[in-house]
């Protein structure tokens, strides 16, 4: 089994349904979001955070290598029952074949001036 295989199938396992709305259309595709804990954040204040918990930043996702993420700024991700931007992406290759996609979202903030048009 190759690398690209291994690693579609864990997605498939522990993935999720995630949609991305652009001008085009919707599209989805199963990817495994989570929260992005920095190192030095995992330890605020000299004290662990409860599993789970988070300051509600970044998130990492991870997808198959097939999937074309949209240009950033242009797209929104939806999962969780919440709204993300692309901030950052990239594929990952082994031996100049592509395995996964990782990038970095964070959340969509609704600025006040759209709740006026």
């Amino acid at each position: 089994m190759s690398i690209y295989s291994s690693v579609f199938n864990e997605l498939k396992k522990y993935g999720e349904r995630i949609t991305v709305t652009t001008e085009e259309g919707k599209t989805s595709f199963i990817g495994v979001l989570e929260p992005l804990l920095y190192k030095n954040k995992l330890y605020l204040g000299g004290e662990q955070l409860p599993q789970g918990l988070f300051d509600s930043g970044n998130y990492l996702l991870i997808c198959p290598a097939d999937v074309k993420l949209p240009v950033l700024g242009t797209a929104f991700f939806e999962a969780k029952e919440k709204k993300f931007v692309l901030k950052r992406s990239e594929t990952v290759t082994m031996s100049s074949k592509p395995v996964y996609v990782w990038a970095v979202l964070s959340p969509y903030v609704r600025h006040k001036e759209e709740d006026v048009l």
